[in-house]
């Protein structure tokens, strides 16, 4: 008989995939970068990246994809901005490689340490559930983007987060139109939006199939 995740233990999951903390944080950020990578390597492209771009990601895992979005254009500069400690950590340690070229900044969810207009895209995937007040965070990425610049979010539809045991303890769940009314308020314009089904590995092992959205819109 499989084993019934109890309540403490679902609160936990959510827990750590909102803000990985200790050994437990770094399996899950490994374990997200294998889960995300499709919805991730779907943001990448709808950003267009040109030679000489700087990009900030907000809440970036453990970086195991920041080599192949860096191959996209020449001389790009990539920021990571995450509320982990534990997982900025390991970002750095998996991207020793590129010093000079990549950046990751400890942050509080609510502001970003960057100036105005700092950075030509922005993208962000699998967080949208944890913005405590997405309208005024919106507004501040609005900031540190440059005018013409291009915001992507990827999330996972609503009525497939619902149905995780987990999403009920901090998530809160969105579907398209939500994400754009969000953006309109923010004073985003309306760019592509891409709905998009993946097969993924679910968390008891078996396949399940995840429709998501990657949105672009520009300042």
């Amino acid at each position: 008989m499989s084993h019934q995740p109890s309540e403490e233990e679902l609160r936990n999951i959510a827990r750590q995939l909102r803000q990985p903390e200790g050994d437990h944080g770094i399996r899950t950020g490994e374990m997200m970068n294998v889960s995300n990578i499709g919805m991730t390597n779907s943001a990448i492209e709808a950003l267009n990246l040109c030679d000489e771009e700087t990009v900030l990601e907000i809440g970036h895992g453990n970086g195991g994809h920041i080599a192949s979005l860096l191959s996209k254009a020449l001389d790009l500069k990539y920021v990571g901005a995450d509320i982990s400690e534990t997982i900025v950590t390991e970002a750095k340690r998996i991207n020793t490689g590129f010093i000079g070229q990549v950046d990751f900044k400890l942050t509080d969810g609510i502001s970003l340490p960057f100036s105005d207009a700092q950075f030509d895209k922005i993208f962000s995937v699998n967080t949208i559930y944890f913005w405590g007040n997405p309208g005024a965070y919106l507004l501040e990425i609005k900031r540190v983007l440059k005018p013409g610049g291009s915001l992507v979010l990827s999330f996972a539809d609503k009525s497939f987060m619902e149905k995780l045991p987990f999403t009920k303890y901090g998530f809160t769940l969105y579907d398209l139109d939500a994400i754009i009314d969000l953006l309109q308020e923010a004073g985003f314009n309306d760019g592509e939006s891409i709905r998009k089904t993946e097969q993924i590995k679910s968390s008891a092992g078996f396949m399940v199939e995840r429709d998501y959205y990657v949105v672009s819109a520009s300042r």
